[in-house]
């Protein structure tokens, strides 16, 4: 039997185009403690189709606040 490792990614934000570790694929990402509010993950679904990196994460939850 085949065992898959899963690991962090190393890849660029669509936003910035900074690179930044991106954990979700193992649940361990530093994306699931920032509280987005409801404008912000509207805006985000709309607008990128992959990860945005920590930084870009909190600018644009300051800039839609709910």
């Amino acid at each position: 039997m085949n065992s898959i490792k899963l690991e962090a990614l190393q890849k660029p934000c669509p936003r910035c185009g900074n690179r930044f570790e991106c954990g979700a694929a193992i649940h361990q990402c530093a994306c699931f403690t920032i509280k987005l509010s409801l404008k912000t993950k509207e805006f985000i679904r709309e607008n990128y189709d992959d990860c945005l990196c920590i930084s870009c994460l909190n600018e644009l939850n300051l800039q839609n606040p709910e």
